[in-house]
């Protein structure tokens, strides 16, 4: 049998509650006659090592040009209606099985994440990536994932510091910044310029600007901060940015808006980061309480910390709103920069 995953919707869901779903299923339930094939944005094959093939769906109209949103994706009809469910998806799905097709393999399955399945005990495209105090739909089910440490790609390495110019062999500060256009439970503005570069006093910061060229996905970009000791690098795939997170001493990622997918990234590589956003989206209190509206916490950083990352990196979080009444940021770089 062939069984064809194919993930269309956010990052955060794929990576928290799609992901560790697909291997939990291979590992209790494929044979060596089954072939496991994987659709997904570019770079992701990095963190599906079950797969037999990887199907990159960027050169997808319909799936580049739609709008990520949980397992699915939407588009926006002529009235301004979010479409959940129309031909954009058909497209995608109908692309992939004409793929199968052309590739010779036969007694194919397709499970598409806009569509609930339930396979040998697992359920595929349902289920949400909060804690226990969550109503019911919004809840991350651990026990229908199986999650593991993801191996950094390091192959990049020279191209990277041919690059920006500095060797990452050397300790650095990794910094990453994301904001979306859509989806802001706090209109709170980052000014953060200054403690990077209070932090490149400690160490060289690289600045990593994000861009996967999806529709309305999250970006990172920076102002153009003046000092020697801070480096830019642009780039559009887990690829490079996993290379970066593997050789950085320390991860210092902020969050604009709602605690963004990117904040999971380095503790799935077993990386610590110190995550910046306001209090109105970190709150990271004792209950992990988490809402929908606007102004609530919507970050249950204990939860993710106790029941998904053990193997070795967590969430630590740290409150704009200490950045901003700081007039020294000394004693802040000597709690996170732990030498």
């Amino acid at each position: 049998m062939t069984y064809v995953f194919i993930f269309t919707g956010e990052f955060g869901y794929e990576l928290l509650n799609w992901n560790g779903v697909v291997r939990k299923w291979c590992f209790e339930n494929t044979t060596d006659k089954d072939t496991i094939v994987i659709c997904s944005r570019p770079g992701m094959e990095l963190i599906y090592e079950m797969a037999d093939y990887y199907i990159d769906m960027s050169e997808i109209d319909a799936y580049n040009n739609s709008i990520a949103d949980c397992y699915w994706s939407h588009v926006r009809d002529d009235n301004n209606h979010v479409v959940k469910y129309g031909p954009h998806q058909t497209e995608i799905l109908s692309t992939i099985q004409a793929l199968m097709e052309d590739s010779g393999l036969t007694n194919v399955k397709y499970i598409f994440s806009p569509q609930v399945e339930y396979m040998n005990g697992c359920t595929f495209g349902k289920g949400g990536l909060y804690g226990p105090e969550r109503l019911d739909y919004g809840r991350l089910d651990v026990n229908n994932n199986l999650y593991r440490k993801f191996t950094a790609d390091i192959s990049c390495q020279s191209e990277i510091e041919e690059k920006i110019g500095i060797s990452l062999d050397e300790p650095f500060i990794l910094c990453q910044t994301a904001a979306r256009n859509i989806v802001k439970r706090d209109k709170t503005k980052l000014e953060i310029d200054e403690f990077i570069k209070a932090l490149s006093d400690k160490y060289p910061v690289i600045c990593l600007g994000f861009d996967t060229g999806k529709f309305q996905d999250s970006k990172s970009s920076f102002n153009d901060i003046s000092s020697k000791n801070i480096h830019y690098c642009n780039v559009s795939t887990l690829k490079e940015q996993s290379c970066l997170i593997k050789k950085s001493k320390h991860c210092v990622f902020f969050s604009e808006g709602d605690f963004r997918s990117h904040m999971y990234v380095p503790p799935f590589f077993g990386k610590s980061l110190t995550a910046v956003a306001s209090k109105a989206i970190l709150n990271p209190s004792p209950t992990d309480r988490v809402s929908t509206e606007p102004g609530k916490s919507n970050a249950p950083l204990n939860f993710w910390n106790e029941h998904v990352w053990n193997f070795g990196g967590k969430i630590e979080p740290l409150y704009y709103e200490e950045l901003a009444s700081s007039n020294n940021y000394d004693d802040i770089i000597k709690k996170i920069i732990k030498d």
